[in-house]
């Protein structure tokens, strides 16, 4: 009896694996068609849920046990091809950073990437086996990547913008300030050149003005000096007029008295 008992035990079970099998291959098979209706409440009232009765149609329906077996083993799974085909991003970061095709064998190095525990997934001879839930963490982590990615690139792209910018305005700038500093240079050789003239005329007109200074003063001497010689000239024939005047004066009284000498010593002779 006991056998007999233990037997039926082992075959109960046996037969609700196999309807869970079965209705796991159900599931998967109709995944994108599936739908399981489940009532949230005996009167069928909106916004009410009797959270016994759900979970009962839930344990009724298999739902329950087929997430705990899903939990339990690897339910996700990837051709080898298709996973690095799908994940092939991050194979450079995998491999150091070397720039290298990926092959269909190159699955562990981007799972270890993705997934640090071990326990989380497990590689077969063509297919990669991943939990429930590391299938999920595997998808963010990969978002996440492809988002950073995203941002690297986006960031990148700016920061080239931006630098072909930059040295474009550095460009415009150098060349203002080249300009400007021509402009100040020009200007200032041009105020050096005006001062330089206006030194020069000042010089050639203080030159100009000694040399007349000069001349007028020569001038002035020369017409002093020829006056003076005029003067003297002039002075000189006076003096002789006069003297010529006084002689004739003097010789004519000097003829008279001999004169008057002559006839008085012819009148002492006469007498």
């Amino acid at each position: 009896a006991a056998a007999t008992r233990q037997a039926d035990k082992r075959s109960l079970g046996a037969q609700f694996k196999l309807q869970l099998t079965e209705l796991v291959k159900l599931i998967e098979s109709g995944r994108a068609h599936y739908v399981r209706c489940v009532k949230p409440n005996q009167l069928r009232k909106h916004h009410t849920f009797e959270a016994g009765s759900v979970l009962r149609q839930l344990r009724c329906s298999g739902v329950t046990e087929t997430v705990r077996a899903r939990k339990a083993g690897w339910p996700v799974s990837h051709a080898f091809a298709e996973f690095v085909s799908r994940y092939s991003e991050v194979y450079y970061k995998c491999n150091g950073g070397k720039v290298k095709r990926p092959v269909d064998t190159d699955v562990l190095p981007i799972l270890q990437y993705f997934l640090k525990d071990p326990e989380q997934w497990r590689l077969g001879n063509t297919k990669v086996f991943v939990r429930d839930g590391a299938s999920s963490l595997l998808e963010e982590k990969y978002k996440t990547h492809r988002l950073e990615s995203k941002l690297l690139l986006q960031a990148r792209a700016k920061a080239s913008l931006q630098r072909r910018r930059y040295l474009k305005m550095e460009g415009a700038a150098f060349t203002v300030q080249k300009n400007f500093k021509m402009w100040l240079a020009v200007a200032h050789r041009k105020r050096k050149m005006a001062a330089l003239r206006t030194l020069q005329r000042c010089v050639k007109m203080c030159a100009h003005s000694k040399a007349l200074r000069v001349k007028r003063e020569g001038s002035k001497r020369l017409e002093s000096r020829m006056r003076s010689c005029l003067l003297r000239s002039k002075l000189g024939a006076k003096r002789k007029g006069i003297m010529g005047a006084q002689c004739a004066v003097r010789r004519a009284i000097a003829g008279r008295k001999h004169a008057a000498v002559i006839a008085k010593v012819i009148e002492k002779e006469r007498e």
